[in-house]
């Protein structure tokens, strides 16, 4: 079984703040609200992750840090809480400057809301912040029995000789999708990414819940062979399907398959990942479009948006403007863009636009996980059954 490794990126600018902002403030990136996804659906135990968080100072008085306390609330009353001290901040501001430094703020700018949450004249730095500068937190994970409806972020420092405390609050929604849809493919297929978090998917905004699908042998494996030619995976050319009524809002359809992205027979896996690094660098400097590869984006309603990645070059079936319904063909499974092997990419999200996107959590109608003893949400590793 070859590693599936989609390489949809995007950029999200989810807000836009104030011309003139407070002395200190707090954004959010995805800045509208935040999504969990169940870990244990039986036990009610759900995941949040708190993608980014940043404290800026536009104020001329340095402001020394010395705490952050990220809170969960219910009805207003907190119940869970995480304080971030001396140790912690200064381990995220020495990461803030490197990324800075080396570019990786615009190199994966989706990851970052653009220029949304770090204008391009603030410099990462911390816990001690200066003008126009600022200290940026992520990648905070929680786990929690029940629900929680807003998050909240505290710093506690000091600015010009005076004790100082901001805040910044975010929604939380403990919801899925509001259309209802169907899986894009027929028959049984394996989930190799989805929401969990030992997948790459979960960490990057616009493809926060997103899956990418293939179908297994009868050895376990996602291709015959020696697996170097696109026709060896069992997924390559399979139908793929409309999840909801719709009407098309783009589609691409000129898109190469590369077969040198998948990894050789003879490549050990660290060498693989080493060259895929590298190859998918270069992808994301020529665009989007080098990255989805051929792909349809069908808008649904209700701010909700289908996406369907890395289709066979010439086999999309569907053009900006037709209307669709669950269930039609709109083309076929490929390895086109940054695909590792012949998959489909599959997320919902909230705009037209895959710069401009934020993943939303989707369930599907005609499903059955192998092995879930109650229906349950799809997680990385999944067996799944599409009626």
């Amino acid at each position: 079984m070859r590693n599936i490794l989609t390489g949809f990126l995007a950029f999200t600018l989810l807000s836009a703040f104030a011309e003139t902002p407070p002395p200190i403030e707090v954004r959010f990136c995805p800045a509208s609200a935040i999504h969990t996804y169940p870990l244990e659906s039986r036990r009610e135990v759900n995941s949040l992750l708190l993608q980014n968080v940043a404290v800026l100072n536009h104020s001329a008085s340095a402001l020394k840090i010395k705490a952050v306390t990220i809170e969960l609330l219910q009805s207003g009353t907190v119940t869970d809480s995480r304080r971030l001290e001396a140790t912690e901040l200064q381990r995220f501001a020495e990461r803030g400057a490197k990324m800075q430094a080396g570019g990786v703020l615009q190199e994966v700018a989706f990851q970052f809301c653009g220029t949304s949450l770090i204008p391009s004249d603030v410099k990462l730095a911390g816990p001690d912040l200066n003008k126009n500068q600022a200290l940026l937190i992520t990648s905070q994970v929680f786990a929690f029995t029940g629900t929680r409806d807003s998050l909240r972020v505290k710093v506690d420092g000091n600015s010009g000789g005076k004790t100082t405390e901001v805040s910044g609050t975010l929604p939380i929604k403990s919801e899925f999708a509001k259309n209802t849809y169907i899986f894009p493919l027929r028959g049984v297929s394996y989930v190799g990414w989805g929401a969990s978090f030992h997948t790459g998917h979960r960490w990057a905004i616009p493809e926060e819940f997103a899956l990418d699908i293939a179908k297994l042998g009868g050895d376990g494996l996602s291709h015959k062979g020696d697996g170097t030619r696109f026709e060896d995976y069992y997924a390559y050319g399979s139908d793929v399907l409309a999840a909801c009524d719709g009407t098309v809002v783009e589609d691409v359809n000129d898109q190469p398959e590369d077969p040198t992205a998948m990894q050789r027979p003879d490549e050990s896996q660290e060498a693989y990942f080493a060259r895929l690094q590298k190859e998918q660098g270069a992808r994301l400097g020529k665009g989007m479009i080098a990255v989805t590869g051929n792909y349809v984006m069908i808008d649904h309603g209700k701010n909700e948006y289908s996406f369907y990645a890395h289709l066979q070059p010439g086999s999309v079936r569907v053009h900006k403007g037709d209307r669709v319904k669950a269930g039609d063909l709109i083309g076929k499974l490929g390895s086109s863009g940054n695909s590792t092997e012949p998959h489909l990419h599959f997320h919902v999200c909230d705009s037209n636009d895959p710069l401009m996107s934020a993943g939303i959590p989707v369930n599907f109608s005609n499903v059955t996980i192998q092995w879930a003893d109650v229906p349950r949400p799809i997680q990385s590793g999944d067996v799944i059954i599409a009626k």
